[in-house]
């Protein structure tokens, strides 16, 4: 007992690594939350993805201020305080970036606890040491779920709801106030659910619907109506709140004017089309089959599988049966597929699955052969040190050098060789009366996008230094070589020579100073984007290891020190 605890802190401390790790698994984890949350409550620059588009968003306001709106406001209020002490602590990218990590360690410690309360509240004699060190060991609690995914926001409220149904399921028989108190909580989530991801009702589903079965044998009609009424306040409440936000509709004296924001309604709508989702990418109907569920799950899913025909027996053969466990099942087997009917599918779609699968499999946990184990350990560590660890982690530390060294407030200069060039640093005390305009326009080039709010830069601003953020998504490279060929190209001699963390720009206007930077990774070969016969060279000014581009496996196979950097690079002319 006492080295099974050890290893679940152990587990846990693997879990906070992979939060505070750099690894970046898909830009949805940035700009569907994050992003947005950022924007409004700094007021710092952001970009707005077509998802939040005010005429037809998609994406709920509610959710993503709740999961990573939170953190951002405990910061807030933390650096407030400090003010008040005395102490001037700015808002950085890269507290932001912690706070919200380290709060989806903590909304994470709710699937241990529901999945684990789930099972003993109805199996009060159950030996469930095996399955808490499953969970906790699972990469995708440990990586995908740490990351600010709307699909780890669902699965984070499912395991919520099945910890809600085990309540209802145990409560049939005691006091009816508590039974319709746990049904309205259980109503709640499930329309958050909703709106937190469209593919959530496709897990809840047959949670919603056998707590209703289980309230209807206990003749619980309260708990029922309790129920619908939750799950209908909540929805109401988040549709005003999106109305709100998006601007429209206004409650003025209790009257209504404009049109109410159904953004479920408006996915639905988006994801019905096909051609919306082919810019996006069509996968064929067994992906998630055997792709997805092999990469979130591992032996966990072959387990699954194996033991389908003992699930079913098992249920078959007695009579208190679970529904609990019986929604658990039906919830895995459902999400899977419905999500395979669409034609769009993604790994994340399936994090969901998580806390159904344990729950349905729980029995299975203790009897499983060693191999079992040696195999869950080997897939779990590679996905670790693949996701967690190395996967496009170059992106934010990039962002965060740009952010310290090209967004100030003030900054001192001094004229370099020939007079239209400076190189400028940060500065403290007030601005000069003749103020300088130093602006470093960034292309990123072979990598993910580059999260705004990480440069943490006011919007509309009078910073004496300002970053630019241009992503080149599936450009062509000489589309890429036309951009960098007609930027501002500093001198080259002095880029070499330039202070470290300082500023070289040349003046393109009156007071108006800029540089071109190109964010690269070392596995792309720089001839691509920069030739030989080029107007202009490149001098590397920071570089971050490890990052990988799984898109250059290849390349990174053969020379995996020299190609496993993301590289920051300024734009140069090599005549000067």
């Amino acid at each position: 007992m006492r080295y099974r605890k050890l290893w679940y802190i152990i587990l846990l401390a693997a879990r906070i690594l992979a939060a505070v790790s750099p690894a970046y698994i898909h830009p949805d984890e940035y700009f569907q939350g994050p992003e947005i949350a950022a924007g409004d409550i700094f007021q710092i620059d952001a970009l707005r993805t077509w998802e939040f588009t005010p005429t037809s968003p998609v994406r709920s306001i509610v959710p993503i201020y709740l999961f990573t709106g939170t953190p951002l406001v405990v910061l807030k209020l933390l650096t407030a305080l400090c003010a008040q002490l005395g102490w001037s602590i700015p808002v950085t990218g890269k507290q932001m970036f912690y706070a919200n990590r380290l709060f989806m360690v903590l909304a994470t410690l709710l699937i241990d606890i529901c999945v684990v309360r789930a099972i003993s509240r109805l199996y009060p004699k159950a030996q469930l040491q095996a399955t808490r060190l499953l969970l906790a060991s699972s990469s995708c609690l440990i990586v995908f779920h740490t990351h600010t995914f709307a699909n780890s926001f669902a699965s984070i409220t499912l395991a919520i709801c099945f910890d809600l149904l085990s309540a209802i399921e145990a409560k049939t028989q005691t006091a009816a106030c508590k039974l319709a108190c746990v049904s309205w909580w259980l109503g709640v989530a499930l329309a958050l659910g909703t709106f937190t991801h469209v593919s959530f009702p496709m897990f809840a589903l047959p949670v919603g619907l056998i707590a209703l079965l289980v309230l209807a044998r206990a003749k619980s009609y309260k708990g029922a109506v309790c129920l619908a009424a939750g799950g209908l306040l909540a929805a109401i409440a988040i549709v005003i709140a999106d109305s709100v936000y998006f601007q429209t509709a206004k409650f003025v004296n209790g009257k209504v004017s404009g049109t109410l924001t159904l953004t479920v309604l408006n996915n639905v709508l988006y994801n019905s089309d096909r051609g919306n989702l082919a810019t996006h990418g069509i996968h064929p109907w067994y992906n998630h089959l055997v792709v997805s569920t092999p990469v979130l799950f591992g032996p966990l899913a072959v387990l699954a599988i194996a033991r389908l025909w003992s699930f079913i027996k098992t249920l078959r053969s007695q009579t208190d049966v679970k529904c609990t466990l019986i929604a658990a099942g039906l919830s895995a087997g459902s999400g899977l597929v419905l999500l395979s009917m669409v034609p769009h599918q993604e790994p994340r779609f399936l994090v969901p699955m998580m806390a159904p699968l344990v729950i349905c499999t729980w029995r299975f946990h203790r009897v499983v052969p060693a191999y079992f184990w040696k195999l869950w350990v080997l897939f779990n560590a590679a996905i670790f040190v693949g996701y967690g660890v190395l996967h496009q982690a170059g992106v934010t530390p990039a962002v965060d050098f740009v952010s310290q060294t090209s967004v100030l407030p003030r900054i001192t200069c001094h004229f370099g060789t020939g007079n239209d060039h400076i190189e400028c640093m940060a500065a403290n005390g007030n601005y000069t009366e003749h103020r300088l305009q130093v602006t470093s326009k960034v292309f990123a080039f072979a990598a993910f996008m580059a999260p705004r709010h990480l440069l943490a830069q006011p919007t509309h601003s009078e910073w004496q230094a300002q970053a630019e953020i241009h992503d080149l998504i599936s450009v062509e490279d000489s589309s890429v070589q036309e951009k960098l060929s007609q930027s501002v190209h500093v001198s080259c001699k002095q880029a070499q020579t330039a202070a470290s963390g300082s500023i070289l720009a040349k003046q393109t206007t009156s007071g108006h100073f800029e540089r071109t930077l190109l964010v690269v990774p070392s596995s792309l070969d720089i001839r691509r984007v920069v030739p030989a016969d080029s107007n202009y060279s490149v001098v590397e000014l920071y570089s971050y290891a490890p990052h990988v581009n799984f898109d250059h496996i290849g390349e990174i196979l053969l020379h995996p020190i020299q190609r496993t950097k993301l590289r920051v690079l300024v734009i140069c002319d090599p005549s000067r």
